[in-house]
């Protein structure tokens, strides 16, 4: 996904900043609800969010796992209609919050912003459409190869420069993949013993990176 902040200019992402409301969220906290009307954008200035939309059963689809310079919520704003999804902290975050009448005030007097929200969006239905292809043709252990780089070149290596800088719980996975718990589970133990990655807890570290690349692109 593309870094909102660094698609504006600096005097641009200023004029941003200072029309901001800064907002602090615990773990597991919701920044905005799935099916209610919008009254704010959020930007993520620290921390990791997770958006993701629930089934009739209760288990999450995640759709999307924002990291600092995203924007979120913005769509439902521009089409006047309520969240698609909910964001949630996936740990301590800090979000700003620009209320409605200041986004729009921006998009009508900041061309450079206008387009820059123009290009977020295009990159997010370019990686909504990859997302619903690679779910219809690729097979679950391809699109969990997948996830586990998205996460890394989403959310980087800790300072072993194998561990994936990120804690998600097998169910959070499992709504990235878009498959049942127990599925994820077996698969991610099938990478592991056939020397993919390593698991300990919630980390995870890529042990051969140009596999997973290979088994991901297995449709």
């Amino acid at each position: 996904m593309i870094d909102f902040s660094s698609i504006l200019s600096e005097s641009e992402f200023s004029e941003f900043g200072r029309s901001r409301q800064s907002r602090k969220v615990k773990k597991g906290e919701a920044i905005f609800l799935e099916g209610k009307s919008p009254s704010s954008v959020f930007y993520l200035h620290a921390g990791k969010v997770k958006v993701f939309t629930t089934d009739a059963q209760g288990r999450e689809q995640i759709i999307h796992l924002a990291k600092p310079g995203d924007l979120m919520g913005y769509r439902a704003m521009l089409g006047g209609d309520t969240y698609s999804c909910t964001g949630a902290a996936m740990e301590d975050t800090e979000v700003w919050v620009i209320p409605k009448e200041t986004f729009f005030d921006l998009l009508d007097r900041n061309a450079a912003f206008s387009h820059a929200v123009i290009k977020l969006l295009t990159a997010e239905l370019r990686h909504a459409e990859h997302h619903l292809a690679g779910l219809a043709r690729k097979p679950v252990k391809s699109r969990l190869a997948e996830v586990m780089l998205l996460l890394a070149d989403t959310y980087g290596f800790r300072d072993d420069g194998q561990t994936i800088d990120v804690s998600l719980t097998r169910e959070e996975i499992a709504g990235l993949v878009g498959t049942a718990t127990e599925t994820t589970i077996r698969l991610l133990l099938s990478l592991r013993d056939e020397g993919f990655l390593a698991t300990e807890g919630k980390k995870i570290r890529l042990l051969d990176v140009k596999g997973l690349r290979l088994l991901s692109e297995n449709a």
